[in-house]
């Protein structure tokens, strides 16, 4: 089983090779528009992630089942194509992180960044529009927003932009307030049996 960072690698320079031919033939406006789709069938759950993970299928079912997914997808041309090649190449299972890099490539290249919100619930587009508006202000750039729903996070919201990450979830907070009953009870605790010695 490959490694997490060597999968890392392999999805940026599968993702390079795609950025770089689509900007040739001047389709980043189409990939980007593909981006959506692409990330939620590498989400996607069930029989499509059964299939994706799928090692026994040959490599030519694999890719005249995912050209028939990227028809119902309405991707453009070079997509369907890319994703032939990855499964032609077994490398479906990379599909998540280069749909990501893909992503950050197109950002970069717009003199964008990309914001990753991770939020309980789903959030409306006015709401989108502010978090992206916020970071702009901060960051000085353009921001685009990906959101994903997390219930487990309870409340608030976590986001990554690059290495930065803003965790404002109220299960974190909970968890910091939980550390600090138990951090003080700990010391209440050690001072009551230093007055007993």
């Amino acid at each position: 089983m490959a490694s997490r960072s060597g999968n890392q690698n392999t999805a940026k320079r599968y993702a390079t090779a795609f950025f770089e031919l689509a900007k040739e033939q001047s389709q980043i406006d189409a990939i980007a528009a593909d981006l959506e789709k692409l990330a939620a069938l590498a989400d996607a759950d069930g029989d499509i992630r059964s299939f994706l993970q799928n090692p026994t299928l040959r490599r030519e079912d694999q890719a005249a089942a995912l050209q028939t997914i990227a028809g119902h997808l309405n991707v453009s041309k070079l997509t369907a194509q890319f994703l032939g090649t990855l499964a032609m190449k077994r490398r479906l299972d990379i599909l998540p992180p280069t749909v990501e890099a893909v992503a950050a490539l197109i950002a970069a290249h717009k003199g964008e960044t990309t914001a990753h919100v991770t939020a309980a619930q789903a959030l409306d587009q006015k709401q989108i529009g502010e978090i992206a508006a916020n970071l702009k202000q901060v960051l000085g750039v353009e921001v685009r927003v990906t959101l994903t729903v997390d219930p487990a996070i309870m409340g608030g919201l976590i986001i990554r932009v690059g290495s930065k990450l803003i965790d404002s979830s109220v299960r974190t907070k909970l968890d910091r307030l939980h550390r600090a009953l138990k951090s003080n009870n700990t010391q209440s605790d050690q001072k009551k049996m230093k007055e007993v010695a």
